[in-house]
C-alpha cells in the first residue's frame, strides 16, 4: 500500500487559517485512502514559517513516504514550503478551494499554489479542489498508479538467471531507476532441479488439467522445471531467464509452459534474459493490477501488427481455449498455445540512458502464429494515434530492442506520469517511412 503524507501550509493573517479546513480535508483524505488503496501515514501540524517547514520536512522524510501532499490551506510565501519541495520523495502541491467568492478574500490558496509550482525545481504535481471533487480525485488516482509503477522500479529486486540469450546483446542493458538486479549462473537452476523431490513432481502431474497434445507423463520434466524456477523466483519480484539453448539441450523440454504456469500463479518471468523487459513488466503489473507479457512484432499486414511470443503467457491473457503444444522450431514439449484476449493494451519499454517508450492500442483477439499471439490495431505512441505502419516505422527508427512489454488496459497517461517522476525521457513517435533516420 502506498504511504502518503500531508503537510498543511497556512498564513495566520488569512481568515481561512482559522476555519479548520486542514482537519476536515484530512478526514476526507483518510476515507479516500481506504477506497483507493493508500494509507495517510504522516500528517504534520500546520506549518506557517521556515523553522516549522524544516521540522516538517525532516519528519516527512523519516516517514518513508511514497508521496507528500503539501496542502495550501491559505496563501503562504516560499519559506513556508521550500524545504518540503526539496525532499527526495515525490511531492504534490495542493490548494483547497475558497470557502466563499465575494467580500474579503478568505484563503488565496490557489495563488499560493501558483507560487509553489513556480518555485519547484524537481518533478512536482499540482492538485486543486476539495477531496470530494471529481477533478482532484482523477488527478490523484492517476498519480497513485504512476507511483505504484515508480515504486517497483525504484525499490524492486529481480534475478537475472543465466544472462541474456545468445546474440541478444541489447538485453544486457540494466535499469537505471534503482531496481536491484542480482545475477546468477544457470548452475543454480541445475542445482535447484536436482533438489526437486519426485513427490512434488507427482503432485503437479496429478493436479494438471490443461488441454495438452502430450500425455501427463511426457510433461514430468516440465513440472520439475516449474518447481525449480518457482523456488528460485520466490525471494524476488521477477526473474529474467535465459531459457535457451541450455534448457532444451539439457532437459529435452522448452521452458515456456513452465513459465506460463508460474505466471498463472502470480510470478513474473521474462524470457531470453531481458532484464529491461522484466522491469517494464513489473511496472505494468503494478499499475494495471494484472500480469503483463513480453511480445515480438512478428508480422505486418493490412490486419495490423501481429504480436507474438513462444508460449509463456498466463491464462489471464487468453482470448479462447489454451493447450500445450510442441515448440514451433524444436518440436519439444511444451508451449502454451492461445489467442491473446481482445481489448485495450498499454506498452512500456525501458531503455538505457534513462529513456523509455510508452505506447498502446487495441488487440483484436485474432490468433496468428502458434504460441500466444494477436494483432495490434489502432496503435498509439505516447498517447499520439498512429497507423500500424507509422508505429512500426517509429519502433525501427528509434532502434528499440525487439521485446514489447504489454499490460492489460489503457494506462498510457499513468505511464507518462510515472516516467516524469522517475526522470525518464519519453521518446516521441518517429514516423518517417522512407528516408534514413539515425
Amino acid at each position: 500500500m502506498l504511504r502518503i503524507g500531508l503537510v498543511p501550509i497556512v498564513r495566520p493573517l488569512f481568515r481561512g487559517s482559522r476555519f479548520g479546513l486542514e482537519h476536515t480535508s484530512r478526514r476526507a483524505l483518510e476515507a479516500l485512502g481506504r477506497e483507493l488503496g493508500f494509507e495517510l501515514a504522516f500528517v504534520s501540524e500546520p506549518v506557517a514559517d521556515a523553522a516549522q517547514a524544516e521540522a516538517a520536512a525532516r519528519a516527512a522524510e523519516a516517514a518513508r513516504l511514497d508521496l507528500l501532499l503539501v496542502q495550501h490551506v491559505t496563501f503562504a510565501t516560499g519559506e513556508a514550503f521550500l524545504p518540503l519541495l526539496k525532499l527526495p520523495i515525490p511531492v504534490g502541491l495542493w490548494a483547497l478551494p475558497e470557502v466563499w467568492d465575494t467580500g474579503p478574500l478568505p484563503q488565496n490558496a490557489i495563488c499560493g499554489l501558483n507560487l509553489g509550482v513556480s518555485l519547484a525545481e524537481q518533478p512536482t504535481k499540482w492538485f486543486y479542489g476539495a477531496v470530494e471533487d471529481v477533478w482532484f480525485q482523477a488527478r490523484l488516482k492517476l498519480t497513485l498508479g504512476a507511483l505504484r509503477g515508480a515504486k517497483v522500479l525504484r525499490k524492486g529486486r529481480v534475478l537475472a538467471l543465466g544472462g541474456h540469450a545468445p546474440g541478444f546483446f541489447a538485453f544486457a542493458a540494466l535499469p537505471e531507476t534503482g531496481l536491484t538486479v542480482e545475477k546468477a549462473e544457470l548452475g543454480e537452476l541445475w542445482e535447484a532441479l536436482a533438489a526437486v523431490p519426485e513427490e512434488a513432481v507427482a503432485e503437479r502431474a496429478a493436479a494438471f488439467r490443461e488441454l495438452s497434445e502430450y500425455p501427463v507423463e511426457a510433461l514430468r520434466e516440465l513440472f520439475r522445471l516449474e518447481l525449480a524456477l518457482e523456488k528460485l523466483a520466490q525471494p524476488y519480484d521477477g526473474v529474467a531467464l535465459r531459457e535457451w539453448p541450455e534448457i532444451p539441450d539439457r532437459l529435452g523440454v522448452m521452458a515456456y509452459a513452465a513459465m506460463a504456469r508460474l505466471a498463472d500463479q502470480g510470478y513474473t518471468l521474462a524470457p531470453e534474459g531481458d532484464v529491461m523487459g522484466l522491469a517494464s513488466l513489473l511496472a505494468l503489473r503494478a499499475i494495471s493490477g494484472q500480469p503483463a507479457i513480453l511480445l515480438d512484432i512478428s508480422h505486418f499486414s493490412p490486419k495490423g501488427l501481429m504480436l507474438w511470443h513462444g508460449g509463456e503467457a498466463p491464462q489471464a491473457w487468453a482470448g479462447g481455449p489454451t493447450r500445450l503444444v510442441p515448440h514451433f522450431n524444436r518440436h519439444l514439449p511444451a508451449v502454451r498455445d492461445m489467442p491473446l484476449r481482445a481489448g485495450p493494451i498499454t506498452g512500456l519499454r525501458l531503455l538505457p540512458g534513462r529513456r523509455a517508450v510508452v505506447h498502446g492500442g487495441l488487440l483484436n483477439g485474432e490468433k496468428g502464429y502458434d504460441g500466444d499471439s494477436s494483432y495490434l490495431t489502432r496503435p498509439t505512441w505516447a498517447s499520439e494515434p498512429l497507423t500500424p505502419r507509422q508505429f512500426l516505422a517509429s519502433w525501427f527508427n528509434h532502434r528499440i530492442p525487439h521485446h514489447l512489454a504489454v499490460g492489460m488496459g489503457a494506462f498510457e497517461e499513468v505511464l507518462l506520469e510515472m516516467c516524469a517522476w522517475l526522470g525518464l525521457e519519453v521518446l516521441p513517435a518517429r514516423t518517417e517511412e522512407h528516408r534514413l533516420v539515425w
